[in-house]
């Protein structure tokens, strides 16, 4: 008999980076009674070993072996009721006979950050309609879109061919079409039903994509924050907002760079436009030669002369697309993906160059506006920007100089640390 899922209630553990989420976690492991099972999701394979060796109880990692994928490792420790360390790219992998068997073992659910629970499936405007119009030999549609927009295969004999990843998408029941110009996989929600608890520990939520998913599908979920005292250790207190935040400390360590009088150049000038330094921005812009120069001048000039670093101590950010146009052999090692979160690896750094302007995807954000969910530009923007600073020695209380050539970038980290934002 199939497992139902029911709606769980969510804990979202909302406290800036360094604040102790991961510590807290850690406690609450070992402090759980010996009967509860976990689920350890976190964003990036090296942290697993952080996880293995940072609590009480043992945990496995699943692994891989011939023709033994991780998905199938994954089901088999689950079905034998161990705790389970893995990446969020993993988990996305979760399928029905997963969902039953977490729903069925009664684990808890320790998040690390946000996933990526919605994307784009690469499918012209045209295909869309093709398929849409096709039938099979009994004259039957091949594919059916409900009220809500969640797309089902009907063509039991297609094997192989270009739609086949549109078919396995549609049969997982991850497949969602948008006023017939976009397909969406999305995350199958089931999972976060089938725990008998979730924690999720982030920073800024309603400003993250996970959230205005949760609201599409009317999960419901509460916000705690991490506290810490000498009887109690880490503990979840209740949330205060983000204007209620003291940031005043933050705001003296989180040095922004302004050009001053004395330059020969104001290095930000390149990004006075509101839309400079965004991905299609950047796309037009690094087309040409002299444009794309000036930038990486101003970068060697900031981290160099600006903030005297070495570049054993500064890390810089751009689009992926764009990372070759901009890199140096010298910083080669020092670039840190754009959407990074998590990892402690670059904690040393004190000077920090971001040629970003965070924008969520427009259809994605049609695609939640037509559903009835409100989405907060700002918020994402400053929740992607924060999360990347914090890759910074300023997770450990130090002080970093920070280059943001976007005047709108840098204008929300400006309203943010006034606690505007």
């Amino acid at each position: 008999m199939l497992i139902k899922p029911v709606n769980k209630e969510i804990t979202v553990v909302d406290s800036i980076m360094g604040s102790g989420k991961t510590s807290w976690a850690f406690q609450y492991i070992d402090s759980a009674p010996r009967n509860t099972k976990f689920i350890f999701i976190t964003p990036y394979l090296d942290e697993i070993e952080r996880i293995l060796n940072s609590t009480s109880k043992q945990f496995v990692q699943p692994e891989s072996q011939g023709k033994y994928t991780k998905l199938d490792s994954f089901k088999k420790e689950v079905a034998n009721g161990n705790n389970i360390a893995a990446t969020h790219r993993l988990f996305q992998m979760c399928d029905a006979e997963l969902i039953q068997l977490i729903a069925a073992e009664n684990y808890v659910l320790i998040l690390d950050e946000v996933m990526n629970v919605i994307d784009e499936v690469k499918i012209t405007k045209d295909d869309i309609q093709i398929l849409k119009r096709a039938k099979n030999d009994e004259d039957n549609p091949i594919i059916e879109v409900d009220e809500k927009g969640f797309v089902t295969w009907k063509e039991d004999k297609y094997d192989m061919g270009s739609f086949s990843t549109v078919r396995n998408l549609a049969n997982a029941g991850n497949l969602m079409l948008y006023k017939d110009i976009a397909m969406y996989w999305l995350f199958p929600v089931e999972v976060f039903k089938s725990f008998e608890k979730v924690f999720i520990l982030t920073y800024m939520f309603k400003g993250q994509i996970q959230c205005y998913y949760y609201d599409l599908f009317k999960v419901k979920y509460e916000f705690k924050a991490v506290g810490h005292s000498e009887h109690l250790g880490y503990h979840l207190i209740s949330y205060k907002n983000n204007y209620q935040e003291e940031r005043k400390e933050l705001k003296q360590l989180i040095n922004i760079f302004y050009s001053s009088r004395r330059d020969r150049r104001d290095m930000n000038k390149v990004g006075e436009k509101s839309t400079s330094f965004s991905k299609n921005h950047l796309n037009n812009s690094l087309k040409d030669k002299y444009y794309m120069k000036l930038i990486k001048d101003n970068m060697y000039n900031f981290y160099r002369h600006k903030a005297s670093c070495s570049t054993n101590n500064m890390i810089w950010t751009t689009f992926k697309d764009q990372r070759k146009k901009f890199q140096r052999k010298e910083i080669l090692n020092r670039f840190v993906p754009i959407n990074a979160r998590a990892t402690n690896e670059y904690a040393n750094a004190t000077t920090c160059i971001y040629l970003g302007n965070r924008y969520m995807n427009p259809i994605i954000k049609q695609f939640f506006h037509s559903n009835g969910v409100k989405v907060d530009e700002e918020l994402f923007a400053i929740s992607e920007l924060l999360q990347w600073l914090f890759r910074s020695n300023i997770r450990k209380g130090g002080s970093i100089k920070v280059y943001i050539p976007s005047s709108r970038m840098r204008n929300l980290l400006e309203k943010y640390l006034d606690n505007e934002l």
